[in-house]
């Protein structure tokens, strides 16, 4: 099976779609079965220019390859790249070609929402022409069925690989540790985040925060000088999973205010390190984390709920032991990455039929 695998570049963006990209490239049981032709559209720290002309030379390569594959897998966020997602899907129509779309936005539905009503059935229509469209959640796969029920919508939950030999999580160890892995913005619920730990790290004088994202890292440094975190808020900016990975060892809850989501990777990464989560129910994020099970669920901009959340598991030990045994149980049982080539497969096949 002869795909055109289009995307973000795998050697120059960070972004959670570039994750799961390499995740599918790398999957030998789909090896074995497809033959995969990768295209890049663009990167997530270009310039608006220079995405365009990435985007010229994507289409040029489309044209190209088009009439020697079987399937176009097209990985798309929302706003402009999806109107140039949608241009290869009307073009790989012509040629009677088959076109999967993999939606990883977080924020389509505000795109979607912000649009005139023809731009509405636009985006409807580009959907209908589509074969599929693969969604990373039941509540994003409720909300596309709604706007386009005539296109045909798959849900295919982002997953991970389950690290091997993680100890049981407590807070018997000499700080405690709070991570955030996210870019570092507001729609990330980044500042809400930093206005609750001047109390936080007045009450607990061996609590920690460590900050890993892209994004604003000079503003984010302003605010701890600001606040007088110096001694327990670290801004690391962008780390490599090698990185990623030593901190969530170490780490012992996880906060992710997000306003809009997909499925965050990090979610998962950290829930398999039995790293606890207190996050937002947007998005895929309640298909992951049951509230007061293996984590805990605030409203996005609730600051007074965060602190309380924050603190309650600060001083909860044997609660959080059990959040953090089921958190890691849970990722590995439901969102193993073992079982994600077997289920892309399946979209591959249906669409083929």
């Amino acid at each position: 099976m002869k795909i055109l695998f289009i995307g973000e570049d795998l050697n120059k963006s960070r972004s959670g779609v570039v994750t799961v990209m390499n995740q599918i490239l790398a999957d030998k049981n789909l090896e074995t079965l497809t033959s995969y032709r990768t295209i890049y559209t663009t990167s997530d720290d270009y310039s608006n220019v220079r995405k365009l002309l990435c985007w010229l030379k994507a289409y040029l390569l489309f044209i190209y390859y088009l009439p020697k594959c079987q399937i176009v897998h097209i990985h798309h966020a929302s706003d402009l790249n999806f109107w140039l997602s949608g241009g290869m899907v009307y073009l790989a129509n012509f040629l009677n070609k088959k076109t999967l779309l993999h939606n990883h936005s977080a924020d389509f539905h505000e795109f979607y929402n912000g649009s005139s009503q023809k731009n509405k059935e636009k985006i409807i229509k580009i959907f209908n022409n589509a074969s599929a469209t693969i969604v990373l959640s039941n509540q994003w796969l409720g909300w596309y069925n709604e706007i386009a029920p005539n296109a045909k919508f798959f849900m295919l939950q982002n997953a991970i690989e389950i690290p091997e030999n993680i100890q049981t999580k407590n807070f018997k160890t000499e700080k405690t540790i709070l991570v955030y892995l996210a870019r570092i913005e507001k729609r990330k619920g980044f500042f809400d985040l930093m206005k609750v730990m001047p109390d936080l790290a007045k009450r607990f004088p061996n609590l920690e925060l460590y900050v890993a994202g892209q994004g604003d890292v000079e503003m984010a440094n302003k605010l701890v000088r600001e606040y007088g975190l110096e001694n327990s808020v670290f801004i690391l900016g962008y780390i490599d999973s090698i990185k990623r990975d030593e901190i969530l060892k170490m780490a012992h809850i996880l906060v992710f205010p997000s306003y809009n989501e997909g499925l965050p990777m990090s979610l998962l990464e950290a829930m398999s390190y039995g790293v606890v989560p207190i996050t937002t129910p947007v998005g895929g994020i309640p298909d992951v984390v049951v509230n007061g099970k293996n984590g805990f669920l605030v409203n996005p901009g609730d600051t007074e709920e965060l602190k309380k959340s924050i603190d309650y598991l600060l001083i909860s030990p044997n609660k959080y032991a059990d959040l953090s045994e089921s958190a890691r149980a849970d990722v590995d049982r439901d969102f193993n990455y073992k079982n994600y080539g077997n289920k892309l497969m399946k979209i591959y096949n249906s669409i083929l039929q």
